[in-house]
This record gives structure tokens, C-alpha cells and sequence, in this order.
């Protein structure tokens, strides 16, 4: 059983990726199927982001370091230095 679905993509980005999809001969439909089977199969998204990963990866070890870090007491202090 199959089920239908729709799905809003940037123009530019279909068409590039269409490019990818067509050489072995896949529909977006298919790439959209063989992305959810390998989700569903792995139980997490099959990449990473390099330069998100990089990103979260950064901000962790400055947490762990206690650099560029900065803690509050309360919630309102918190707001207090954020002026809200």
C-alpha cells in the first residue's frame, strides 16, 4: 500500500536535483520514498549537515569550557540582562 502526499520544493532546487534524480532514472517521488525507507530503517536522518554540525559541535565545547558563557541565578536575571 502506498499513500499520497504532497510536497512544496524551491524551483531552483527541484530542478537541480532532478538533474541528480533522472541519471538513474528516479522521480522525485522515488527519491522522496528511498529517503523515507532509509529513515525509517536507521531511525535518524542518513546525513548531517557539515557546517551545522560544525556549528552545534563549536557551541558544545564552549559550554563544556565555559567559554564566551555566561549563567544566571534566576530566570529574571536572565530577562533583566536581556532587557526583556
Amino acid at each position: 500500500m502506498t499513500r499520497q502526499t504532497s510536497v512544496k520544493i524551491d524551483n531552483e532546487l527541484y530542478n537541480s536535483s532532478k538533474e541528480v534524480f533522472d541519471a538513474p532514472g528516479l522521480s522525485l517521488g522515488d527519491a522522496v520514498s528511498l529517503f523515507s525507507g532509509i529513515v525509517s530503517m536507521e531511525k535518524k536522518i542518513p546525513f548531517e549537515s557539515a557546517l551545522l554540525f560544525e556549528d552545534v559541535k563549536k557551541r558544545v565545547e564552549n559550554i563544556e569550557s565555559n567559554i564566551n558563557t555566561e549563567t544566571y541565578k534566576t530566570a529574571d536575571d536572565l530577562f533583566k540582562e536581556l532587557g526583556i
